[in-house]
This record gives C-alpha cells, structure tokens and sequence, in this order.
C-alpha cells in the first residue's frame, strides 16, 4: 500500500526545493538508504548509481556549477503508484571557459512505501547536451582534482 498522497507531496516538495537551490545535504537526505539512480535514455548506456556513487557525483556537480537556474516546468503525481514525473530545465557556469550547463530533464521519482524518502530517481537528459559537454566536464574533473566521475544532475 502507497504512503498518502500528502505525505509524498511534501517529500517531493522537499526534493524540488533542495534541487533548485543546489543543497547537496538536503537532496541525499532525502534518499533511502537503497536509492538508485539511473540516466536516461537507455541508448545512453549510464549504469545504474547506487547511493554512495549517487552522492559523489551529486556533489561534484554542485561544486561545478554556479549560478544554477532550475525550471520547473510540470509536475505530475501518481501517489497511487507511489511516483512523481518532473520536467525540468536549468542554466549555469560551468568552470569551462564558455560552456553553459543548459539541460533539460523529465525526471521519475518512486517514493519509499512511507512516502518519506525517495528510493529511485531516474533522469531523461538532452542527449545532444550531454554528449557534448559530459567529455569536457569529465576531463576538467580528471585534470583539476578528483577522480574523474560520470555525472547527471
């Protein structure tokens, strides 16, 4: 049985907040402890992210981008079904001289069976954008800190 339509929306609320305002604390706390994650399309070929990965990657994209814009665009809620559809657009600076983080997403969220935490979130990408600045954001992470990782946002 699905947790009350109220109680995911507050969860989802919470997430959509802690997303636009970029606060890496906020959005993992939000996820259960068997969250994962996955970039869509298929044809992009992104294995799925367990929790700790989830995090290191949420986190180098947070310390990347500045001047973060999120869009939120429509929302959809199946409480039922204990999931929540997003589209989304967002602008920012990357650290890469003029490349503009310019995405845009329908994300899918599953909510936990007590509607309090998110237990998957999978995230439709621009695939044009992704294929042409993931390779820059990635060899900038490589040569400027850190262990190069895969990323969404």
């Amino acid at each position: 049985m699905s947790a009350t339509a109220p109680v995911q929306a507050a969860t989802l609320d919470k997430f959509l907040a802690a997303w636009k305002s970029q606060n890496a604390e906020e959005t993992v706390a939000l996820w259960s402890d068997d969250f994962k994650q996955r970039l869509l399309p298929l044809s992009l070929g992104m294995p799925v992210k367990m929790r700790a990965e989830a995090e290191v990657v949420n986190a180098k994209l947070i310390e990347n981008l500045t001047n973060w814009k999120l869009n939120i665009r429509e929302i959809v809620h199946d409480a039922p079904r204990s999931t929540a559809a997003v589209y989304a657009t967002s602008l920012a600076d990357t650290p890469l001289p003029g490349e503009k983080w310019t995405n845009e997403y329908a994300i899918f969220v599953s909510f936990t069976e007590d509607g309090t935490k998110i237990s998957r979130l999978e995230e439709m990408v621009d695939t044009a954008f992704y294929r042409d600045l993931f390779p820059k954001f990635q060899k900038y992470l490589a040569t400027h800190g850190g262990r190069q990782e895969e990323g969404s946002a």
